[in-house]
């Protein structure tokens, strides 16, 4: 897991929150601890332990190819997990 970085954070951070102004979406997954993470069966490296990763789900009607391409935009890869979207930097 790479060191922890403030800045790198914020801007994720950032990122994320300017999706929140153009799409509906819930948050279900952001920072975890080892334990959490082991018990929903996270890599060992995940990102979500350094804050670093944030999975959502999308309300109804919004489009998930706008939202990927927009989270691109904003420099986010947008992973389609099945049941919800993860978000890491690219």
């Amino acid at each position: 897991m790479p060191p922890f970085n403030t800045a790198d954070i914020f801007t994720f951070i950032h990122a994320v929150l300017c999706l929140g102004l153009r799409f509906d979406f819930s948050v279900t997954s952001w920072l975890r601890s080892k334990e959490r993470n082991k018990a929903v069966g996270g890599s060992r490296d995940s990102n979500h332990m350094t804050a670093m990763a944030v999975d959502v789900v999308l309300d109804g009607g919004e489009d998930t190819i706008s939202f990927k391409l927009t989270a691109n935009k904003l420099g986010l890869k947008a992973l389609d997990e099945g049941d919800h979207l993860h978000l890491q930097p690219l």
